[in-house]
């Protein structure tokens, strides 16, 4: 909870002399249309069992393909997998990675990845978990879904649990690819009937996604 907690300040360094950029640069949808797909996953069935409302939002960036690294154009797979990488090993998620490691690091987390060279070199599998707050628990041919909002030593219920969904979707007639960070968080411990956070909390995310998504994007250009 605490370290959640962490991540919304940070978002408020991220965005601090960026806003005007990524506004520009990156879309963002919230709230997420009630069929949208991450809604029946068997992730979010199982750790919103007691359905409560989520802060949710969907943040993403259309790339030209041809302006995509030439081994990774068109294959879905490899676009998804070299954007989380970047996601988390870029500018967005630094000043998190240091206050992770400098907090979680230790022999109870070994084996956990840590640092930024781990991090840009993962496969993401499905059960890695990285700064002892985020496990991989599903994967797609085009996504990566990961479990935050505690430790994954401690994989019980949570007040404020999340996911996040990383993704790469090709459109071959426009000639482009959208790379996005699908989000979602609620309280999967007790029955609330409200969001987990505050609103200016939810701000402060919205921005945070969008640089994650600038980040991860920025890993895939030539």
């Amino acid at each position: 909870m605490g370290l959640i907690r962490k991540t919304f300040k940070t978002a408020a360094a991220v965005t601090a002399g960026s806003v005007a950029y990524l506004t520009a640069t990156t879309n963002l949808a919230t709230p997420l249309p009630a069929d949208d797909e991450l809604w029946a996953t068997k992730s979010f069935k199982r750790y919103n069992r007691y359905q409560n409302p989520s802060l949710q939002d969907y943040c993403w960036k259309t790339l030209p393909l041809s302006k995509v690294r030439p081994e990774l154009r068109n294959n879905e797979e490899a676009l998804a997998l070299e954007f989380c990488r970047g996601a988390w090993s870029g500018y967005a998620y630094a000043p998190q990675r240091i206050i992770m490691t400098a907090a979680n690091k230790g022999p109870k987390t070994e084996g956990q990845l840590f640092g930024q060279q781990e991090l840009s070199s993962c496969k993401y599998e499905l059960g890695t978990r990285f700064s002892d707050h985020f496990e991989v628990i599903e994967r797609t041919k085009n996504s990566v879904m990961v479990r935050a909002g505690g430790s994954p030593l401690e994989p019980g219920p949570r007040e404020m649990d999340g996911l996040f969904v990383i993704s790469a979707k090709v459109n071959k007639e426009a000639g482009t690819v959208d790379v996005g960070l699908k989000t979602a968080f609620f309280n999967s411990a007790q029955h609330t009937g409200k969001k987990p956070a505050p609103f200016v909390a939810e701000l402060l995310h919205r921005y945070y996604s969008r640089a994650m998504v600038d980040s991860g994007a920025r890993s895939l250009t030539i």
